[in-house]
């Protein structure tokens, strides 16, 4: 007996063993790394006390974003032999090193560094723990805590063998992170004088501003116009144009956007045209923002002045960057001009494409979503609408959804109760009782309060997590694999899948932080078993768990 477990014990772990290790592993670093972050701040340094040292502790709170900084610089300069690093990362850790035994000592000394952590930086600070001895503990807890995590992804020997091989680079990435981190805090005291931002927002707000007034002239006369002060409205309505209002902001979204799709689908577009939607994608989204606060003024003038700053201000930019982004993806496809598929090969479409069926009913719930927050003062008093169009599309598309594997096990809604405890660890403290929520709910009558609550916990536990895994897990998590994405076994696992879908989960939810870890976790039920059934569950499962929450502790907040 005792030989058999010797022997179950040294055998070398499976890929997929080993997938779900790193992917458990990266789960617990980033948790305890958002822990410390978000619920403790760094010590205000005492005044006119110099025998302390306290400005070791005021100081520590570089050491996040330096680390940062650090890491970057490795990864780029280790960028060409990365491949081989991770290959020979794997090949040690397939080797059982009782990963096990050093995440429970892991645990424990991340355990003892939160506990210490509360005691300093705790408000208001106790001088007496300011000091050298109570630092010198601090910080070593904080490295063993690192170090015991890195023991635990790989055995000390891939470390030392690593240090050894790559130590000249290590050494100038230490340095050049370091730097980069000075250099940006230096340039972040004198960024209006030094880079100029500010003369260049403001050159852009004056365009801006001569085509709103342009568009309104056409709708309004005597308006209020002090392009000086870059103010713009009517006698009753006014507006100012700062550099947030200017279309910056849009300008580099789609940008951004517009580089990410050509680098995922670069095989499918043709080069160097496929660049002309840069140029193309800016000006309809500067052309978009101008016609945003034309009608943001329009609405505020003539209709209601919190509909407008609230509703309006809040979604009609999303609403607007969501249509040039879908725009710019079926125009490079439609048009042969950035498309690179051959004119005479003709294309066979089914009358309702998987592709369709998986993403339909999380469009139309964004839609939705956008139009009824737009036409809102704060309070959604719509939001039966987003929960019945979300249900006829996913009722449309039903016929689908049966090849999906719809079982589940108990582990499910085991991950969604995780899921739900760190989503209630990572929510801020907030008065429930002055969210816009609370307060539309106390202007309805009771049975129209009642019928509301009912279609958002119905949004909430059902329509909301079949739209968002079917999009997310069941297409976009196998579409980063590869093109044909039918073809992808579910459950295959791939880094960039797993990462890119998770952070644009979290990106989808206004606690972007929370949201990605939920991502992940919910990658982690489909990978179990391929099966998308685990996945809605454990969704299903948190989101019930917040909608009890809210209804029996009224923590409106969660919902906002």
């Amino acid at each position: 007996m005792i030989s058999e477990k010797v022997i179950s014990a040294n055998m070398p772990a499976t890929s997929k063993q080993l997938a779900f290790r790193w992917i458990l592993l990266l789960a617990i670093i980033t948790l305890e790394l958002l822990t410390i972050t978000a619920r403790y701040q760094v010590p205000a340094l005492p005044e006119n006390d110099f025998r302390r040292s306290a400005w070791l502790f005021h100081v520590s709170k570089e050491i996040w974003s330096t680390s940062l900084w650090i890491i970057g610089s490795c990864f780029a300069l280790l960028s060409p032999r990365l491949k081989l690093i991770l290959s020979d990362l794997r090949k040690h850790s397939t080797v059982y090193h009782r990963w096990q035994m050093l995440l429970a000592f892991h645990l424990l000394a991340f355990a003892a560094f939160t506990v210490v952590t509360a005691l300093i930086f705790e408000y208001p600070a106790d001088p007496d723990r300011l000091s050298v001895p109570w630092f010198t503990g601090w910080f070593t807890l904080a490295s063993t805590t690192l170090l015991l995590w890195l023991l635990t992804l790989a055995p000390t020997h891939f470390w030392l063998r690593l240090i050894r091989r790559e130590y000249p680079a290590l050494l100038i990435g230490c340095l050049l992170g370091i730097s980069a981190r000075m250099l940006t805090g230096i340039l972040s005291q004198y960024e209006t004088s030094v880079l100029g931002q500010d003369e260049f927002w403001n050159s852009l707000s004056v365009p801006t501003l001569q085509l709103v007034h342009f568009l309104l002239g056409w709708f309004y006369s005597g308006l209020v116009y002090q392009p000086e002060i870059f103010l713009l409205g009517t006698d009753s309505f006014q507006v100012e144009i700062s550099y947030a209002c200017s279309g910056i902001e849009g300008i580099s979204l789609i940008t951004v956007f517009l580089a990410i799709y050509l680098w995922l689908f670069r095989k499918e577009l043709r080069f160097p045209q496929a660049f002309w939607l840069f140029p193309l994608g800016i000006l309809v989204i500067w052309l978009a923002n101008a016609v945003r606060i034309t009608m943001l003024i329009a609405i505020g003038a003539s209709f209601s002045p919190e509909i407008a700053l609230q509703g309006f201000h809040a979604q009609a930019g999303w609403i607007a960057f969501t249509l040039i982004a879908l725009g710019a993806i079926a125009l490079s496809n439609q048009m042969q001009f950035f498309a690179a598929t051959q004119p005479n090969c003709p294309v066979i479409r089914s009358e309702k494409p998987p592709a369709a069926a998986l993403l339909a009913p999380l469009l139309v719930l964004m839609a939705t979503t956008m139009l009824t927050s737009a036409s809102s003062s704060g309070f959604d008093m719509l939001y039966p609408l987003r929960v019945a169009a979300t249900a006829v599309a996913l009722y449309y598309f039903r016929k689908d959804y049966n090849g999906l594997g719809w079982s589940w096990t108990w582990q499910a809604p085991a991950i969604g109760m995780a899921v739900f405890m760190i989503w209630m660890l990572l929510e801020p403290d907030a008065d429930s009782s002055k969210t816009a929520l609370s307060q539309g709910l106390a202007e309805l009558t009771s049975g129209s309060a009642a019928v509301w609550l009912i279609f958002r916990v119905l949004g909430s536990v059902i329509t909301v997590p079949l739209a968002e895994e079917l999009a997310f897990r069941g297409y976009l998590i196998r579409k980063l694999i590869a093109k044909d994405f039918e073809n992808v076994a579910s459950g295959q696992f791939s880094w960039f899948s797993f990462i890119f879908t998770s952070v644009l989960f979290g990106l989808l939810h206004e606690r972007w932080i929370s949201g990605t870890l939920a991502g992940m976790c919910y990658a982690l039920a489909f990978y179990r078993r391929g099966q998308i059934g685990d996945a809605v569950i454990a969704h299903m499962t948190t989101n019930a768990l917040i909608a009890v929450f809210v209804l029996t502790q009224a923590r409106w907040s969660l919902w906002s």
